[in-house]
């Protein structure tokens, strides 16, 4: 089942995949200022991931690279195969030519680094083709 993009009206429902719960907390808590993004899950690991995916239909996957039980590419590639409209961002720590080209193979729509995950609100502009960033969001 494909999901469709989201509508200019509809906010935009993202899945966060990181094995780190701290990360996770403090990535949902920065984008939950935004009202047209919605977290609807997370996901500590890729297998995780992949079957939080399929039930909940996000519109968009935010995805750390290194994951345990499956990677981050792999998780990306399985998802992408099932649900292609789906987009993903990856996220890392390892931000290195290596990693990136795994993760864009995988399907990956754009890439960040963890250590500027407060560009994550412009990138899902950029990848989702809506506004996020209001002049009341900053």
């Amino acid at each position: 089942m494909n999901t469709p993009l989201a509508s200019r009206l509809d906010p935009i429902r993202i899945l966060l995949v990181d094995d780190f719960a701290p990360f996770r907390k403090a990535l949902r808590h920065d984008l939950e200022l935004f009202p047209i993004l919605t977290i609807v899950g997370e996901a500590g690991d890729g297998r995780a991931a992949v079957e939080r995916a399929a039930a909940l239909q996000p519109h968009l996957v935010i995805m750390d690279a290194s994951m345990p039980r499956l990677s981050g590419a792999e998780a990306t590639r399985r998802i992408k195969r099932i649900h292609p409209s789906i987009h993903v961002i990856a996220v890392s720590l390892d931000d290195n030519g290596l990693t990136r080209e795994a993760m864009r193979i995988a399907g990956c729509a754009a890439f960040v680094a963890k250590e500027c995950a407060h560009t994550l609100p412009r990138v899902i502009e950029q990848v989702m083709g809506m506004r996020v960033v209001d002049e009341t969001t900053g």
